[in-house]
């Protein structure tokens, strides 16, 4: 990556702190029942926080890909603890959680009107699957009704197995937010194969 802040450093920070801010809703969601009074104090204390502010004023210009890189990590071991430590105690509570990050997704939700190309492209701009460099996501198939894409690499199921969490959590919170994303739109998403993924218009 360049010395200089550019675009495309703002368009991972942009990413990186939606992914923290699902974390938060979860938390939230926790808090309001009672599932545990001190995680979040737990959480800031194991993994840190993602600070707030501009970008320009917080990252270090010496080490744009450095400091980007260990945001990133930030953010996934956040959702990854806080999803663990609230599920391991009772499985059910997984069924709650992801009904919790529906309802973020719907408050981020993708335009009524959108197609499936635009749709791909929201994705892309909103969830974080790494860093630009790690090229996860490849398209297969594109027509006017269907965008088919697949994860060439699980980048995310390292954070959990790190604290032997289940990944599969992840990708069931996933598609949760995304379903939420795309709720009143014309387009709708589902996983077709193990790392294979579209969208088609309804």
């Amino acid at each position: 990556m360049s010395a200089f802040l550019g675009p495309i450093h703002i368009w991972l920070f942009n990413k990186i702190k939606f992914q923290d801010g699902m974390t938060d809703a979860i938390l939230d969601f926790a808090e309001a029942n009672g599932y545990s009074k001190d995680l979040r104090t737990r959480t800031d204390s194991r993994y840190g926080v993602l600070e707030k502010g501009n970008l320009e004023d917080m990252i270090d210009t010496g080490n744009i890909h450095g400091w980007l890189q260990e945001k990133v990590s930030l953010v996934e071991n956040r959702l990854a603890y806080v999803v663990t430590e609230l599920t391991e105690p009772d499985q059910e509570r997984l069924s709650h959680i992801t009904d919790a990050v529906l309802e973020f997704g719907k408050r981020n939700s993708a335009d009524k009107n959108i197609g499936v190309r635009k749709g791909y492209d929201y994705l892309e701009s909103t969830l974080l699957n790494g860093m630009p460099c790690d090229r996860v996501n490849e398209l297969v198939k594109e027509t006017e009704d269907k965008l088919v894409w697949r994860q060439t690499q699980d980048i995310h199921g390292a954070y959990w197995n790190m604290i032997h969490g289940n990944a599969a959590h992840y990708y069931a919170l996933r598609e949760s937010l995304i379903k939420g994303m795309f709720e009143d739109s014309d387009i709708e998403f589902h996983q077709i194969e193990d790392q294979v993924y579209e969208l088609r218009r309804r």
